[in-house]
């Protein structure tokens, strides 16, 4: 029977059922294909052979030019004729495209994962009024201070370590200089390696500010660029305050803590005009306060309070200075939620 097949294909039987059976032989072809099937069951049995390769691998979606022509180098063999060509390429594609596949396949997904992995995101908010705390995929340590958002990687890259912020924080930040720490706000970012400091990037509240308690951090602009512009480049003991509308920044060094004493439940204010610490109240105790008058407002105070209530603070604070205060009771609106508690502060003195 080999022998047989052997003198056929010698014959050239085997470029007529190629193009046979690609679709593409002449009338002539066909009749001669159908003629050699009729003359013995070796022939039938060797086309029926040719076929089941045909079938198994004409339907793959995948060019196998490349990846053959790569596979043929390391066979050494003289292929004679072009019948044999085509017929060992079509065994090399049921032999080497499933593992190509398989191959792809798994590498598509390993990388589609490590993606997942690094585009999928946590999300933690500090209600207002309260604060909270949590350890980051690098074991980075952060607090989040009242009405604070905090969104980061479910793991980080290989390349930096990237959260986003809005609201304020507190970040004890895992060392390592090669995977440099960022966190992003709405006005800037803060870069950093392993270090201690704190991010105040509020709305409405605060002015953004950056207060640095050890390490180092560079504050950096918003941009889209991979090399962005310094701002400025800050050290232990230094608070800066940014200024949004003209893009300028005043450092000052000073006693950090009263800028971080709210992740250990205190409100500590060191000469502070009565509009600062009225804005530092309204963001804790999640209320509205209203300063009556200018004058008032300039006032400064000095004072720690730690845990106390609303009305204790406001009673402590009415005693150090010639102010009172008084509270409008909350209103429905139409969708029956209700305004906020406000306090306004007025002075005492006619």
């Amino acid at each position: 029977m080999i022998k047989d097949m052997e003198e056929e294909k010698t014959n050239g039987i085997d470029p007529l059922i190629l193009n046979y059976l690609q679709g593409s032989a002449s009338k002539e072809e066909i009749e001669a294909v159908d003629t050699w099937l009729t003359e013995s069951v070796e022939n039938r049995a060797y086309y029926k052979y040719l076929r089941n390769i045909w079938d198994s691998s004409v339907d793959l979606p995948v060019s196998t030019d490349k990846a053959l022509s790569k596979v043929m180098k390391h066979v050494n063999y003289e292929y004679k004729g072009i019948a044999i060509w085509h017929f060992w390429q079509k065994v090399a594609a049921v032999l080497f495209i499933p593992l190509l596949l398989s191959v792809a396949w798994y590498s598509l997904a390993r990388n589609a994962g490590q993606r997942r992995m690094e585009t999928d995101y946590n999300t933690v908010t500090a209600a207002f009024g309260s604060f909270s705390s949590l350890e980051l995929p690098d074991g980075s340590k952060v607090w989040l201070n009242s009405g604070s958002r905090l969104k980061y990687p479910v793991r980080f890259s290989e390349h930096n370590r990237n959260v986003y912020l809005s609201g304020e924080a507190y970040f004890e930040v895992h060392s390592d200089e090669k995977v440099p720490f960022f966190v992003n706000t709405p006005y800037f970012a803060v870069k950093a390696t392993g270090t201690r400091f704190n991010v105040a990037s509020y709305k409405n509240y605060l002015p953004p500010s950056v207060t640095l308690v050890e390490g180092k951090v560079s504050v950096q602009e918003i941009s889209q660029n991979r090399h962005k512009e310094s701002i400025a480049v800050l050290l232990p003991g230094q608070h800066m305050v940014y200024d949004t509308l003209h893009g300028k920044t005043i450092i000052q060094t000073e006693d950090t803590y009263k800028y971080v004493a709210w992740k250990d439940g205190k409100l500590v204010f060191r000469n502070d005009l009565l509009s600062e610490v009225a804005r530092r109240i309204s963001l804790q105790y999640n209320v509205d306060i209203e300063i009556a008058g200018d004058k008032i407002s300039k006032s400064r105070y000095r004072a720690t309070f730690e845990n106390q209530q609303l009305n204790e603070l406001l009673e402590l604070l009415k005693m150090s200075a010639p102010i009172d205060y008084k509270e409008i009771d909350p209103v429905r609106l139409p969708d029956n939620s209700f305004t906020k508690r406000k306090i306004i502060i007025y002075s005492t003195n006619q």
